[in-house]
C-alpha cells in the first residue's frame, strides 16, 4: 500500500549529507494531523563543499497532489488554474490596486502575477497546471520551467500555458482549482463553487462566519446596481460610509472586501490616521461601488469591515482541509511585514511546529469545520492574534495557497541538513536568476538556499523573486539575508 493510501507521506533522509546513523525516514502523518516527528531531534548535519554537479534535487515532503488525494475515495482529477494576468472582472471583483497615501502596491503587477503562480505551482506535485498568460511569452515559460526545475522530476507539475482562458483543456471529469475565483474561467467546472469560495476569501464572510475573532461590524451599501449610476446616490453613499469611521472608537482596523497581502487593511490608531483613511475611501468608493452589478450585488462585493484592535502576537497558521473536513497542520510562521502592514515574507522555525501545532488545535478544527460545512476542501492560511490572556483571534482567512504555505513541504529538505530556522525574502532584484545563482552558487548547492520562484520583466533588468534561506540558528540566516540584500533593487528603483 502506497504512503499516501496509509494517509502518511515520508520525509525522506538526506543519502548525500547524512551519516549512516542518521538516515531514516521521517513520518507526517495525516491522518493525525502530526507535524515534523522526530525530525526536531535530528542532529545537525554537516554542510559539505559542494561542486555544481552536486547541486541536489529538492524533494518536497508532500505535495497538492498528495494532499488532494486525503480522504478522497477515488484519486481527485484537479487541474490548478493560475494567472498571469490581471483580468477586467464584472463578477469578481478585488481591490488589490487601492494605494491610498503611500507607496502601497509595487507597481510591476505583472511580475507579481507571474511570481504568484510560479511561488504557488512549487508546490503543486505531479499534477496539471495550466497558467493563464495573455501574451505567453516564451522567457515568462522559460522562467516557469527553470523554476520547476530543481524539483524532483516525479514532482513536478505538468505545465501548460494558454493565452486565453478558452483555450485552457480540462479532460471530461476534470475540475479546477484556482486562487481567487474569476470572470473568464467560469465556464469550467470548479472543486469549489466560484461564489462560495469569493465569500471564503472576503473580509465580511469571515466577520459573519462566527468563528473567534476581534468584535467586528459589517458596513454593507444601501445602493442597488440600479443606484450606482445616479452621481447624487453615488456621493450620498460614499459620505455615509465615510462617516461610520468618526463614530467608531479608537483603535481599530479597516479592510475592504477582497484583497492580499495586507494591501486592503489599514490599521487606525490615532485621530491623524482616521483621517487619511476617509480621504483613502472618499477618493475610491466611487469606483468601487461602481463594480456592483446585478450579477454580483448579492456577494456583497464593496461591504466593509471596522473590526476592534487587538494587541498581540500574530502568526501565519497553513492547513489543509480534507474532503473530509479534517485539518492537516502545514506550517506555522511569522509574518514579515513592511512599515505598512503590507506582506514581504516570513520565517519559520522548524523545532517549533510541535507546539505550534498543539497550541492551534482547537481553532484549527474549527477553521476545518467551517469550511466544510461551506463545502470548501484545499489548502487554507489563517493568520491569528494571541493576547495577553491567550485568546485566540482570527484576523484573516485565505482559502487558498498562501505564501508561506510552501514551508511546511520543504521542512524535510533543510531539516536533512540540520537547518531548523529558515526565511523566506520576497524582494526585487537588478540582477538575472543567472548571477544571483552565480554569487550564490555555494549556498544553492549545500541546500540552504531555495528559489521558489523567479520572474523577470521584458522591458526593464528587474526581477523579482521568493528565496528561502535556511541556518542553524537565526543569526545564521541573517548573514545570509544580508548578502542577498545587498543584490535587492533599491526602492527608488522599483
Amino acid at each position: 500500500m502506497s504512503a499516501v493510501a496509509k494517509g502518511q507521506i515520508e520525509l525522506r533522509a538526506s543519502e548525500g549529507n547524512l551519516k549512516e546513523e542518521d538516515r531514516g525516514h521521517i513520518i507526517f502523518n495525516l491522518s493525525t494531523s502530526e507535524a515534523i516527528g522526530n525530525a526536531r531531534n535530528q542532529a545537525y548535519a554537516p554542510l559539505q563543499p559542494a561542486t555544481m554537479a552536486s547541486t541536489p534535487l529538492i524533494h518536497l515532503d508532500y505535495t497538492l497532489r498528495e494532499l488532494y488525494a486525503v480522504d478522497n475515495e477515488d484519486w481527485p482529477n484537479i487541474t490548478l488554474v493560475y494567472s498571469f494576468k490581471n483580468e477586467s472582472t464584472v463578477k469578481f471583483t478585488y481591490q488589490n490596486e487601492l494605494q491610498g497615501t503611500h507607496k502601497a502596491v509595487q507597481p510591476c503587477d505583472t511580475l507579481k502575477m507571474k511570481l504568484r503562480s510560479q511561488r504557488h505551482g512549487f508546490i503543486a506535485g505531479r499534477m496539471p497546471l495550466a497558467i493563464l498568460d495573455a501574451h505567453s511569452l516564451c522567457n515568462d515559460q522559460l522562467d516557469v520551467s527553470r523554476n520547476f526545475a530543481p524539483l524532483c522530476f516525479d514532482q513536478q507539475p505538468i505545465v501548460s500555458f494558454a493565452t486565453s482562458s478558452e483555450s485552457i483543456s480540462v479532460e471530461r471529469g476534470v475540475h479546477i482549482a484556482v486562487t481567487f475565483p474569476s470572470d473568464c474561467v467560469l465556464h469550467l467546472p470548479h472543486v469549489v463553487d466560484p461564489e462560495m469560495h469569493y465569500e471564503l476569501l472576503s473580509k465580511p464572510g469571515l466577520a459573519t462566519s462566527g468563528l473567534p475573532m476581534p468584535p467586528s461590524k459589517v458596513i454593507d451599501t444601501v445602493l442597488t446596481p440600479h443606484d450606482v449610476h445616479d452621481w447624487d446616490l453615488l456621493r450620498g453613499e460614499i459620505s455615509r460610509i465615510t462617516q461610520v469611521l468618526d463614530s467608531h472608537e479608537l483603535p481599530f482596523v479597516l479592510k475592504l472586501p477582497q484583497s492580499t497581502s495586507g494591501l486592503g487593511v489599514f490599521k487606525v490608531l490615532t485621530n491623524a490616521q482616521r483621517a487619511d483613511v476617509k480621504a483613502i475611501l472618499a477618493s475610491q468608493l466611487s469606483r468601487m461601488l461602481q463594480q456592483i452589478n446585478e450579477s454580483n450585488h448579492h456577494m456583497r462585493p464593496c461591504s466593509l469591515v471596522i473590526q476592534d484592535f487587538i494587541h498581540g502576537t500574530t502568526m501565519a497558521l497553513s492547513l489543509f482541509v480534507t474532503k473530509k473536513g479534517r485539518p492537516i497542520f502545514i506550517a506555522c510562521c511569522d509574518q514579515q511585514l513592511d512599515s505598512h502592514g503590507h506582506w514581504l515574507g516570513c520565517s519559520i522555525s522548524y523545532k517549533r511546529q510541535l507546539e505550534l501545532k498543539e497550541t492551534y488545535r482547537n481553532i484549527s478544527e474549527k477553521i476545518a469545520a467551517f469550511l466544510h460545512q461551506k463545502g470548501y476542501y484545499g489548502p487554507v492560511g489563517v493568520d491569528i492574534i494571541t493576547d495577553a490572556s491567550g485568546n485566540q483571534y482570527i484576523v484573516d482567512l485565505n482559502a487558498r495557497v498562501t505564501g508561506s504555505y510552501h514551508l511546511g513541504p520543504l521542512a524535510g529538505h533543510f531539516l536533512q541538513r540540520g537547518l531548523l530556522e529558515v526565511t523566506l525574502l520576497q524582494a526585487y532584484f537588478l540582477c538575472s536568476r543567472t548571477a544571483f545563482e552565480a554569487a550564490f552558487s555555494d549556498e544553492i548547492q549545500k541546500g540552504s538556499l531555495v528559489i521558489s520562484s523567479w520572474a523577470h520583466a521584458e522591458s526593464t533588468p528587474l526581477s523579482q523573486a521568493a528565496v528561502n534561506i535556511g541556518g542553524r540558528d537565526s543569526s545564521e540566516v541573517e548573514e545570509t539575508l544580508k548578502k542577498i540584500r545587498r543584490f535587492a533593487a533599491p526602492d527608488e528603483t522599483i
